[in-house]
């Protein structure tokens, strides 16, 4: 009788505890968003411009074997929150598969969020083994920039591309390329919208069927560009293909195989959606951090993720 008391109390104590101990995961995560958050405001302190997702050169990173590529946002903030151990095994004018392993292996903590599988190294990458994951993507806007985008002038988010000057190899055999000079794109100014009505960085949906670090969950170094950048809201774009297309915040509790109502291109690695039960969490332009309903429209979405759309967001929309 008293084993039955105790196993009775244990069954009914189990829950309680569960639910306290994802509380804290869940704050846990929201004070690496605002980690990454305070990193992006002390680097548009320094440059007068907010991070760039990444360094791109569509034309250039194409021809580069598995994923080979300038510097993301995980390795551009990085002087700029702590790790400066980490970031100074980085050389930032060299490509990712030139700089030492420890640069891209090592865990930066604040990349990785505690309700989450811990981060792995990446598989099918830009080296064997490649780089540690992360759980945290930016913000790119509502499309995939078509190729032939090279300034990419159709992202739309706040945490879009740099645009690099490279001192190529060829003529020069041996000789490595360098990247000579970045070209930001987008300083608070730009984000017209408001700083504190637009995403910068949040949870990007990984897919629970397949291992951490393949297909949209590979290293937050890589070229990869779904793992380092989602989308959300109505895409923008006049390809026929992509036009029209809209992303929602993912559950991160369904496996692969959503309805073409849930995720009209059948990309779900391009979604954001975090761990935690109804919500995503994001850090927006000024700082804050905030959880967006997974519900939410997909035109408060596009409000959302977009810098400059002239859009009214109402008190409470989100």
């Amino acid at each position: 009788m008293v084993i039955a008391i105790i196993a009775l109390l244990l069954a009914l104590l189990l829950p309680a505890v569960q639910g306290v101990r994802e509380t804290a995961r869940r704050t846990q995560c929201a004070n690496n968003l605002r980690q990454i958050g305070l990193a992006m405001a002390n680097y548009e302190s320094s440059k007068r411009y907010l991070v760039p997702s990444f360094l791109g050169n569509n034309a250039y990173i194409s021809a580069q074997n598995k994923f080979n590529s300038w510097a993301t946002w995980a390795a551009l903030i990085l002087p700029f929150m702590e790790e400066k151990m980490v970031a100074d095994l980085w050389e930032l004018d060299r490509l990712v598969q030139a700089q030492q392993p420890a640069a891209y292996q090592t865990k930066v903590p604040m990349y990785s969020c505690p309700s989450r599988p811990p981060a792995v190294l990446s598989q099918n990458d830009f080296a064997s083994p490649g780089g540690i994951t992360s759980d945290y993507a930016a913000c790119f806007g509502t499309l995939v920039t078509p190729q032939n985008d090279t300034a990419f002038e159709w992202a739309d988010g706040a945490i879009v591309p740099g645009i690099p000057t490279i001192d190529p190899a060829v003529p020069n055999p041996g000789k490595e390329p360098r990247l000579v000079k970045t070209r930001h794109q987008v300083s608070i100014g730009k984000v017209s919208d408001g700083t504190s009505k637009t995403l910068a960085f949040g949870e990007k949906w990984i897919d629970p069927t397949v291992n951490r670090g393949r297909d949209a969950d590979r290293s937050v170094y890589s070229g990869n560009r779904a793992s380092v950048r989602r989308l959300t809201g109505v895409s923008a774009s006049t390809d026929p293909k992509e036009r029209g297309v809209y992303r929602l915040l993912l559950d991160p509790r369904k496996a692969a195989g959503f309805t073409l109502t849930e995720v009209p291109n059948q990309s779900p690695g391009h979604n954001f959606g975090g761990p935690h039960s109804g919500v995503t969490q994001f850090v927006f332009v000024d700082g804050h951090v905030q959880p967006v309903s997974n519900s939410a429209d997909k035109d408060v979405l596009t409000a959302l993720v977009t810098r400059a759309g002239g859009e009214t967001l109402e008190s409470g929309a989100f």
